[in-house]
């Protein structure tokens, strides 16, 4: 058994973002026909360090994928140097259930939601749309944005953040990255 083990610079680099807005709309395609088996999320609380780790598996059987993400959300970690929120996504052979590949969680959740947002625009947007609203400025802003940009002409960019150097930071990382304007 070979497991390959993939950092978030390497899942970034291994999943550009329109490759993964088409996989979420295979994904939602699949879930709309009934193809998809997604337990309830399991909560495993650890009380004794205010801690819950979360155990979400999932099925797409039209094109065999099987996975179950974990992520672990740990409030007193910054005092130990650490995230609060840590995550893996597992990958298993849908054939035998022999892992292939163990991924940072964090950064393919943040391509993720920023796929399906791009899907959505992709799929419900005017064409000729050129201007979007974000609604926040963290990590999840960013991929939201490439996605959006990746799939529409976006010319212009309105970002609102309660904390405005938040916002200026985010308009200063995000402007001329791939596809941003």
């Amino acid at each position: 058994m070979e497991l390959r083990i993939l950092s978030a610079a390497e899942v970034v680099q291994a999943l550009p973002m329109a490759a993964a807005i088409e996989g979420m709309k295979m994904a939602f395609a699949q879930l709309s026909a009934g193809q998809v088996t997604v337990p309830v999320r399991v909560h495993v609380g650890v009380p004794q360090h205010d801690g819950v780790s979360l155990f979400m598996p999932a099925l797409l059987h039209q094109s065999g994928d099987l996975a179950v993400k974990v992520v672990s959300v740990f409030p007193h970690n910054p005092t130990k140097g650490l995230p609060v929120i840590n995550g893996v996504v597992l990958v298993l052979d849908e054939t035998t259930g022999v892992p292939r590949a163990l991924m940072d969680g964090g950064s393919l959740t943040a391509i993720r939601t920023g796929a399906v947002s791009g899907a959505a625009t992709d799929l419900l947007a005017n064409p000729d749309a050129s201007s979007v609203a974000i609604i926040g400025s963290g990590v999840q802003a960013r991929t939201q944005l490439e996605a959006v940009c990746t799939v529409r002409q976006i010319t212009a960019v309105y970002v609102y953040s309660p904390n405005r150097d938040h916002a200026e930071a985010f308009a200063a990382a995000a402007a001329g990255r791939g596809p941003i304007p």
